[in-house]
């Protein structure tokens, strides 16, 4: 028997590594004079390009689904930091992540969301990252991989323990040690909730964007989730971002 999916969360990301620089000055363009400032403080341009990326991503991806002009959206944060639309404009939930050459967010009515990404090639030291930071079950995980496997699954594991995060609002202060993420056989993704929360109350997915990269998107809901992924601009002569994994509920 199919489980009856409650609602959809809609990702869309941007692949940044060949943005023009008429493309950055149409992004930034977008931003408010405050994300203007907070952008041209950055010292590298990269920083630059991915943060008016992002927040122009949010911005335009918001008008796409409410149809508001992208600068009229409104935002505040709560006390942990995590923004939000500011009353009277719309009742979605949002999320925004970026990182070198890749920005992408979130946006659902379902519940709150969460969503990061993350460079395979990331340079960490994975197994001292997970002893400080990982579950038992997932610091074995990584244990029983080795050398290229072992950082895909390092990084596939932080981001969704991010994205997790990112959707309650909670920062790295949290004990990450607390709940994890058992990643079986080649698609199989199940959520080891924290104390006094039911794993079934959340859903998952791992996404791969491109090559070099993962993405994790959480949202809180205690029905199956259908995940609409797309690339911006609409309609980019490219394929969509592949399911790695997703959580499901029978």
């Amino acid at each position: 028997m199919v489980a009856k999916t409650d609602g959809h969360v809609d990702v869309w990301y941007w692949l940044t590594e060949d943005l023009s620089e008429i493309a950055m000055a149409q992004a930034r363009d977008l931003l408010s004079p405050a994300e203007r400032a907070r952008c041209d403080r950055f010292h590298f341009r990269c920083d630059t390009r991915d943060f008016a990326a992002a927040h122009a991503l949010l911005r335009s991806t918001l008008t796409w689904h409410e149809g508001l002009p992208p600068s009229s959206w409104v935002f505040q944060a709560d006390s942990q930091g995590k923004p939000f639309l500011a009353a009277g404009q719309s009742a979605i939930e949002f999320n925004l992540a970026h990182t070198t050459g890749l920005v992408a967010c979130a946006l659902t009515k379902v519940g709150i969301v969460g969503v990061d990404v993350e460079s395979l090639d990331r340079a960490v030291n994975a197994e001292e990252v997970a002893n400080h930071y990982f579950s038992g079950p997932e610091v074995l995980a990584l244990q029983e991989s080795t050398g290229v496997e072992r950082q895909r699954r390092f990084i596939e594991l932080w981001t969704l323990k991010e994205a997790y995060l990112k959707a309650i609002g909670a920062g790295l202060s949290n004990p990450l040690s607390d709940f994890g993420f058992d990643l079986r056989g080649t698609s199989g993704l199940d959520f080891n909730a924290p104390p006094g929360t039911a794993s079934t109350d959340w859903q998952f997915a791992l996404l791969a964007p491109s090559e070099r990269h993962r993405m994790a998107v959480a949202v809180r809901s205690d029905r199956p989730v259908k995940f609409k992924v797309r690339r911006w601009p609409c309609g980019a002569a490219a394929p969509e971002a592949t399911a790695v994994r997703t959580s499901s509920q029978a």
